[in-house]
């Protein structure tokens, strides 16, 4: 069996893009290439308070679980998971330079605030770490989205 090369394939013409794309595929490089790329760079710091809280409250959800009135946390672990997520989320769609960055940043502000005041519920050393960093990434969050 012949290997075919992929400029057989799709032919590259002088400009150095494909003539022809796959499926109709269009080429990462040609999409939207009006639109200012801001690169991760930019929100750096939003990026790594989102990190960093999204790791906080993975902790504190796990420590929540290690406490003697686990039902009592349960609505603390909730919380934390999905702020865990978000905060994820969110640092994936700064780096991602997605045009719904913004979007979820503030979502991800909404998120953080209610995570927060659930911890601050709890006398626990690492929910009132958790609440205290929850509070400093939505408030980065805001600068992004603003």
């Amino acid at each position: 069996m012949k290997k075919s090369n992929v400029n057989e394939i799709y032919p590259i013409n002088n400009s150095g893009k494909s003539e022809q794309s796959p499926a109709g595929f269009v080429s990462l490089f040609d999409v939207n290439k009006t639109r200012q790329v801001m690169g991760y760079k930019d929100y750096q710091q939003c990026v790594d308070a989102c990190a960093n809280c999204a790791t906080v409250c993975s902790y504190c959800a796990i420590s929540c679980l290690k406490e003697d009135n686990v039902q009592m946390m349960a609505e603390c672990i909730r919380m934390n998971l999905e702020c865990a997520a978000i905060c994820k989320a969110a640092a994936d769609m700064m780096v991602y330079d997605s045009a719904r960055a913004k979007d979820i940043c503030k979502l991800c502000a909404e998120i953080c605030d209610k995570c927060a005041a659930e911890c601050d519920k709890h006398e626990h050393g690492h929910c009132q770490e958790c609440a205290e960093t929850c509070r400093r990434c939505a408030e980065e969050c805001r600068k992004m989205a603003a």
